[in-house]
């Protein structure tokens, strides 16, 4: 079996599905990543075949435009969307086209808009794939891409809708590239694309069925497979400075934004100093994309990059912005978070890891202080309830396999298509 994946995104859009393309090879299948040629070596590094977009979404996300895209409530990213990556959609099309070429299967991620398309014209099976769980309706929980979270069911299944619209900027350079390119008639906007060749479009979410509850009704159109984790190549080795810190008898917090690019990244530096200063608390900065210099001193050091995996298991509690894979990070190294959410599905995260008792309240970029942030982390490091908590959650996450059953559902889904 030939599967194509289609993603489009920050890395946390891209790591996740090098782990199920790692595990599809290793069953016997062919698996390849479109995506963005931002991640070509990475994805390449594990020995996945990478066909590159030549839309650079990351470059996107640092620009000044990009950042005012994240930073608004879904309806303006929407607006920023329409302006921003319309001129970018013609040739991530050709490239989704180019990559599909050979392929028996498709998963796609729902900002993969072409993949619906593509999949109707090959007459292959298609799979929505995501780490969040916003695909398909559900009264159990809100739309994740939503700012607010509701216990009616009927406004859950309704929030649903807004998935189809979303895109709706984009129908017209879709229908064209249909006409164009596919030789298909084109399709109206709000097409039901959870419908393909007459019969329902399978839903795979990489989340945890310990942290999001299963749908009933969603049968086996819809596998919550746990969270999709990638294995390190091999051991990774800190930096001196790092190990000194880590082997020290208090252990420090870690912070973390990712790909995540700061309005303001000298305040929130200065913000973050002065609070550990207040607070005696040492903590490793990664610094990514955040747009943030870290310069070392006795409580603070900085680092570009770090794995997840190595640091988070060695800190007593965890800051970041709330990205799918972080808070998936967190989750499996049983620590305690203070959750800073931008945009998109991370103000869901932050309210959901303090529902669950696993984080402190939100708190966000714009609203920081330095007494906040201050009250947050003593929260964060001293309460035993919200640590005790993070392990016991820690302990069931560990006994999921969510890229070996999400592989399961891929093959049984496809042999009933066959």
């Amino acid at each position: 079996m030939n599967i194509c994946i289609i993603t489009v995104g920050t890395r946390g859009d891209v790591q996740p599905f090098v782990a199920l393309a790692r595990e599809l090879q290793a069953r016997g299948h062919k698996a390849s990543i479109c995506t963005s040629a931002h991640f070509t070596p990475f994805v390449r590094s594990y020995s996945i075949a990478c066909r590159p977009m030549r839309a650079d979404m990351m470059a996107l996300t640092q620009s000044e435009e990009g950042k005012r895209m994240l930073g608004g409530n879904p309806l303006a990213i929407m607006s920023n969307m329409k302006k921003l990556v319309l001129p970018m959609m013609k040739t991530m099309l050709e490239d989704m086209w180019s990559a599909s070429q050979d392929a028996d299967v498709l998963l796609c991620h729902p900002k993969a808009l072409g993949g619906y398309d593509i999949a109707e014209k090959l007459g292959i099976p298609m799979i929505a794939s995501h780490p969040v769980p916003i695909i398909a309706p559900t009264g159990l929980f809100t739309n994740p891409i939503l700012p607010f979270s509701s216990r009616l069911a009927w406004l859950n299944q309704l929030s649903y809708r807004i998935n189809r619209y979303m895109t709706a900027s984009f129908i017209g350079t879709v229908n064209q590239w249909r006409e164009q390119m596919l030789e298909l008639p084109k399709r109206k906007t709000g097409t039901d694309t959870l419908q393909l060749h007459g019969r329902p479009v399978p839903v795979l979410y990489g989340c945890s069925p310990s942290v999001m509850p299963i749908d009933p009704a969603w049968q086996d159109h819809v596998c919550m497979s746990g969270f999709w984790y990638l294995e390190e190549k091999q051991v990774w080795e800190p930096p001196l400075d790092l190990a000194g810190l880590i082997d020290s008898e208090n252990p420090p917090i870690a912070i973390s934004y990712s790909s995540m690019p700061l309005k303001e990244p000298g305040r929130m530096l200065h913000l973050l100093q002065e609070a550990c200063r207040q607070t005696k608390q040492r903590a490793v900065i990664i610094s990514g994309w955040s747009g943030m210099t870290v310069p070392h001193d006795d409580l603070l050091i900085g680092i570009e990059e770090v794995p997840h995996s190595w640091l988070f298991e060695k800190v007593a509690g965890i800051i970041h912005h709330g990205g799918a894979g972080t808070t998936a990070a967190g989750l499996r190294a049983g620590k305690p978070m203070l959750i800073s959410p931008f945009s998109g599905d991370q103000p869901f995260w932050a309210r959901r890891m303090h529902e669950l008792g696993v984080a402190t309240a939100p708190l966000r970029e714009k609203e920081m202080s330095v007494e906040r942030l201050s009250d947050r982390i003593r929260d964060m490091t001293t309460n035993t309830a919200m640590q005790q908590q993070a392990k016991q959650l820690a302990a069931l996450i560990h006994k999921e396999n969510g890229v070996s059953v999400a592989v399961d559902y891929i093959e049984q889904q496809v042999s009933r298509r066959a």
